[in-house]
Parts: structure tokens; C-alpha cells; sequence
């Protein structure tokens, strides 16, 4: 990390499956003056149903108009090792992305334009895209997310899914969490727009007035929640 760097939040989340805490995340948000950007470190570890723990390793880094630039996620368990790299290439709007494991090394190039948003396993870095996305006041706002199923093995190139976005109020008069009163967005995520005809449940993020980073996020019987949140500004 550059010496320059500035460490502008760090925190931690709590992962839980039907009130079992089974992971946790640490992370920071830190920015480089001199790149002109804002990085985010983040660490996922979780214990497996063999008893391993499985470790993630996320990069992501933005430029000052909170446009992806990069991403590169670690993933580790017992000898098993795999890493993910998407590289954006503003000026010729592509994105490399590469897959390395210890047998081999897969590269593929697609089209990437200001509409599309990296996406990564860490929650820090889930709601980044509302930084720099225009929503519509009336309705769900279409988000292109880009993202890759590939796990231990290289499966097929990243592809992209639409998931539609609503703020449902972006400031909660009375969102409460450990006890705090805090102020938050309340975004919902959902497969559908809202003409389709079935009703469906969406995904929730209690969103924070710190660079869009999460309180909480609700997902059927999951939850993650912020442990402790630290502002350095």
C-alpha cells in the first residue's frame, strides 16, 4: 500500500445462516491521492462443513467518479488456490479479465461501458455501483453487474445479469442497529422489474452515508451485519 495512502474507513461484518455466525469480514477503504482513486481491502474467512477455512482476498479498486477500474479476488482452502483478475480499460471501454490456478491460466477481452459494475464476494464493495449509478425516482433503475461462476476451475468467461435497484427512502428516520440510532439508505434489490407478475422478495441493504458502504444486508434467511465501522475523516 502506498505510503501516501489514506485509510478513510475500516470495519468488520458478521455472516449468519439462520442466526449461526459461520464468517466474518474485515476491511478498508483507503485513498490514493496520487493514483486519483479509492482502493478497497477486503477479507473474507469462513469456516467449510469439513471444518477448513476458507479464505477470500478482495482488491477493487475506483477512480474519483467511483467508475470500476479493477478487481482481483483470492480465494484459498487447504491446498487449493485460485485468483481472478478484471482489468477496465476506460479509454478502448473493454475488460480484460484473467482465471489462474496452479494448473493453468485462462485470459478473456469483452466490452465493458459506464453501465456495467464489477461485482465481488466481499458485502464492503456491494453497494458501490449507487455511487456513481443515476436512479430512477419512480420505479427500479436496471444495473448491469459483471461477474464470473468460475470457483476452483475455469468454468466459462464472466458474463453479465441485470438486477433492478430501488431506494426505497434514502434516509431511514429510525434505523437502529446494536442499539444505535444511525443514519442509512434502504436499498432493494430484485430479479425483476416491477412490471413482471410475480412478486418477489427482495434482497435488502441498509446502506451508510459513508461511501456507500453497508450497515446490513438481508437475503431470505441470511444476514450480514456491520460489526464495527471506523471513520478516519
Amino acid at each position: 500500500m502506498s505510503q501516501n495512502a489514506e485509510i478513510l474507513l475500516e470495519g468488520s461484518y458478521l455472516y449468519y445462516q439462520k442466526e449461526v455466525n459461520y464468517s466474518q469480514e474485515s476491511f478498508k477503504l483507503v485513498h490514493l491521492p496520487e493514483a486519483q482513486s479509492f482502493h478497497i481491502y477486503a477479507e473474507v474467512l469462513s469456516r467449510i462443513e469439513t471444518g477448513e477455512f476458507l479464505k477470500i482476498i478482495v482488491r477493487f479498486e475506483m477512480n474519483l467518479h467511483y467508475t470500476p477500474l479493477f478487481a482481483r479476488i483470492e480465494k484459498s482452502i487447504g491446498n487449493k488456490y485460485a485468483q481472478e483478475v478484471y482489468k477496465v480499460d476506460l479509454t478502448n471501454q473493454e475488460l480484460h479479465y484473467t482465471f489462474q490456478n496452479s494448473q493453468s491460466t485462462q485470459e478473456f477481452t469483452r466490452p465493458f461501458s459506464a453501465k456495467h459494475y464489477l461485482t465481488s464476494p466481499a458485502v464492503s464493495t456491494s453497494a458501490l455501483f449507487t455511487l456513481s449509478r443515476k436512479f430512477d425516482a419512480t420505479g427500479r433503475t436496471p444495473v448491469v453487474l459483471i461477474s464470473s461462476n468460475n470457483d476452483w476451475v475455469y468454468q466459462a468467461p464472466p458474463t453479465e445479469k441485470v438486477v433492478y435497484a430501488e431506494f426505497t427512502t434514502r434516509d431511514l428516520p429510525d434505523f437502529k442497529l446494536h442499539g444505535n440510532s444511525l443514519s442509512a439508505g434502504h436499498l432493494c434489490l430484485y430479479e425483476y422489474d416491477s412490471s413482471h407478475a410475480i412478486a418477489e422478495e427482495p434482497v435488502e441493504l441498509f446502506i451508510s452515508k459513508h461511501y456507500a458502504i453497508p450497515y446490513q444486508l438481508i437475503k431470505g434467511d441470511q444476514k450480514i451485519v456491520i460489526k464495527n465501522l471506523k471513520k478516519n475523516f
